[in-house]
């Protein structure tokens, strides 16, 4: 069986009084998931379509037809918010050494994207639902 060691990328971090702003310009370079942290502690995820929502006006959504974050303009007027208003809070995680089926089961029953992997208390890596599938479709 495979553990979430195998497939669980670098964590990327921001902390929870960045801006909106702040949190994209990490996500243009980080997987799809930044690690919220306050006070050194896992408080939750914010994940790249969270982000764009925040950014742009609603009524603005479906005209813009965004894909990802980037090569987009910002109205100008909207006043960002912090990464507080938009992490997706939660206490779910796992250790290195759980098996991805518990992890799909969990992705599954707590409608989240991926999952922190803590170790000791430390946040170590994010195992995100596309591992999944390409450890399902490599046969793993």
């Amino acid at each position: 069986m495979t553990k979430v060691e195998k497939v669980m990328s670098e964590p990327d971090f921001i902390d929870v009084d960045a801006s909106v702003e702040e949190a994209a310009d990490e996500l243009a370079s980080a997987e799809n998931t930044l690690i919220v942290m306050e006070d050194g502690e896992f408080i939750g995820e914010v994940h790249e379509h969270t982000v764009t929502r925040a950014l742009i006006p609603e009524e603005r959504l479906d005209e813009e037809k965004v894909i990802g974050i980037i090569g987009f303009s910002f109205d100008t007027s909207y006043e960002p918010q912090t990464v507080e208003d938009v992490v997706d809070r939660h206490e779910v995680s796992v250790p290195p050494g759980e098996s991805l089926d518990e992890v799909a089961f969990l992705l599954d029953k707590e409608d989240l994207r991926s999952l922190p992997v803590i170790d000791g208390g430390d946040v170590v890596g994010v195992v995100h639902e596309n591992d999944l599938m390409g450890e399902i479709a490599g046969g793993g």
